[in-house]
């Protein structure tokens, strides 16, 4: 073979690949599932009743033309939409395409009020169904978009009694809050009550029926509490469940906003069971501070009741558990629980009728609240929730079991950090005065500083303060320093910066012992309502 044979035959092999990838280029198949765009974008983490936005595209980058084309958006669950001004519950919303050429995308956005508690996850999804070109089958795709709701703007915080025999009396308390960093208006808190329950008291009244308040207005930081009171009956062990949707007016409308929810258990009466912290059901701790905790048990039965069990969950963060002293009680660390049963107390292998007792333990709460990062747990209060119960059920009682629950709430403050310090300007024999306030715990309102300006001090004024802040003020006729603050933030000093406010005093005579009398100052708690002080005495030069 001669070598200019050899090159033709070199090129025809070439040529012959070229008009192959040619023809399947042009001649092979017009239609692939997975050039048909589908995507779904939108936020991931958002606010409880915040208006999101999910936008749609999509994209036919076959060669052959789709047909038929039918669109299903399904909204996450617990959407409030509008719709030409009205409020609605739809939650999916369809549209059709007869056809879509080759090459064509288009784009659709869908608006929808998200509603849920921290950590929810809610769920969107699109899915398409098509047929292409002259194909006879018919196709479906599908995307889906998740969200949490990382933060509730108002806190809600509803309260239950926890368990009640039937017949007995039930308190409902909600506390609001607003926490973000703008004043709420136009808000309506509306109750759902179980079936059985008599009311007998309103704390305000409710604004129409008996499940409604109008909010008007609700300023950044402050709050309000509701309380409802009533008489509950029901079948022993049924869960009485109340509810709460907390809505805000969009047009004429109000659309929901958050939602909160408590159980009431109705209790078996053989048998009674409370649970304090340091001699209080309604307890207000501190970071740090050692609960001791007492489950008072009794029978109420007429006869002794055998082989009960006591046990008990620790709920929340706030526990450290290493600290934990069940007094013989048996603990399981990975449930959080204790158990106490016959071979603890041994009343409990028999306990006779009318007899009672108490059961104690201990621990600690942990030092400090966890990060201020999203994820980390908010939790402000920790929780005990106990059971006493046999199924060694006496005669004559029906049911495979008798038992009792009882729990207990205790909520966590923390007092801020106040410090003052000053510098000395010599020259001028005039000393500028720092006020600092730091708050690693719930956040404080109606928080004032104040102090005396002792005789032998003037005002001279020039007051600084951290941006935003209110400046300091001076009463000439009292010779009073303050500085009022509609409230300390959680965190102040801890993830954000220290709240400060400098001013200049100055001495009339060389050398004064005291620069400030009684410096004090005064807040409360906004999660605990507790009033607090804290008393630094005199500034002294020395």
């Amino acid at each position: 073979m001669t070598i200019r044979v050899l090159k033709y035959l070199v090129l025809l092999a070439f040529v012959l690949l070229i008009v192959a990838i040619s023809s399947f280029w042009f001649y092979g198949p017009s239609f692939r599932e997975k050039d048909v765009v589908l995507e779904l974008g939108g936020p991931t983490q958002v606010k409880s009743g915040e208006e999101v936005v999910y936008k749609l595209k999509y994209d036919n980058q076959t060669r052959s033309t789709l047909h038929n084309l039918k669109f299903t958006f399904s909204y996450p669950e617990g959407s409030t939409l509008l719709v030409d001004g009205q409020v609605t519950e739809n939650y999916t919303e369809k549209f059709e395409l007869e056809e879509l050429m080759p090459g064509v995308k288009g784009e659709k956005e869908f608006k929808a009020f998200l509603i849920g508690e921290r950590g929810d996850i809610k769920v969107a999804k699109i899915e398409v169904e098509f047929s292409a070109g002259s194909l006879t089958s018919t196709f479906e795709k599908s995307v889906t978009l998740s969200a949490t709701i990382v933060s509730t703007p108002i806190d809600l915080t509803l309260v239950a009694s926890p368990n009640i025999i039937s017949g007995g009396l039930v308190d409902y308390i909600l506390d609001y809050r607003n926490g973000s960093d703008e004043d709420a208006v136009d808000l309506m808190v509306e109750f759902n009550y179980p079936d059985g329950l008599r009311f007998s008291n309103f704390s305000p009244s409710p604004g129409s029926g008996n499940n409604t308040w109008l909010i008007k207005s609700l300023k950044k930081g402050s709050g309000g509490r509701i309380s409802v009171s009533g008489v509950l009956t029901g079948n022993e062990g049924d869960h009485k469940i109340v509810s709460v949707k907390l809505k805000r007016k969009i047009g004429g409308d109000y659309v929901d906003y958050q939602t909160a929810s408590a159980d009431t258990v109705i209790s078996n009466p053989l048998l009674g069971l409370e649970v304090s912290a340091n001699n209080s059901s309604d307890y207000s701790a501190s970071l740090g501070e050692r609960l001791n905790y007492v489950l008072k048990y009794s029978n109420n039965y007429s006869e002794s009741i055998i082989n009960l069990n006591l046990t008990l969950k620790l709920e929340g963060d706030m526990f450290d558990l290493s600290s934990i002293d069940t007094r013989g009680g048996l603990f399981d660390e990975s449930s959080r629980t204790i158990t106490w049963n016959s071979s603890v107390i041994l009343a409990f292998y028999n306990l006779p009728s009318n007899a009672n007792g108490q059961v104690n333990f201990s621990v600690n709460l942990k030092s400090s609240f966890p990060s201020n990062l999203p994820g980390s747990s908010q939790d402000r209060f920790v929780k005990v929730s106990a059971k006493l119960g046999t199924f060694n059920v006496p005669p004559g009682v029906d049911g495979n079991e008798v038992s009792i629950s009882a729990s207990n709430i205790t909520k966590i403050g923390t007092q801020p950090t106040f410090n003052q310090y000053f510098n000395y300007d010599e020259n001028n024999k005039a000393f500028r005065i720092y006020w600092q306030l730091t708050n690693p715990g719930n956040e404080f309102q109606n928080v004032k500083v104040m102090a005396k300006l002792p005789a032998d001090m003037e005002w001279v004024g020039e007051t600084q303060t951290t941006e935003n802040q209110v400046s300091s003020s001076f009463d000439s006729g009292t010779s009073e320093i303050s500085w009022n603050l509609a409230k300390l933030p959680y965190g102040t000093g801890v993830v954000t910066p220290k709240y400060e406010a400098s001013f200049i005093v100055k001495a009339k005579a060389d050398a004064p012992t005291v620069i400030l009398e009684n410096s004090r100052f005064f807040g409360q708690d906004s999660f605990t309502k507790q009033e607090i002080i804290i008393n630094r005495g005199n500034l002294n030069q020395n």
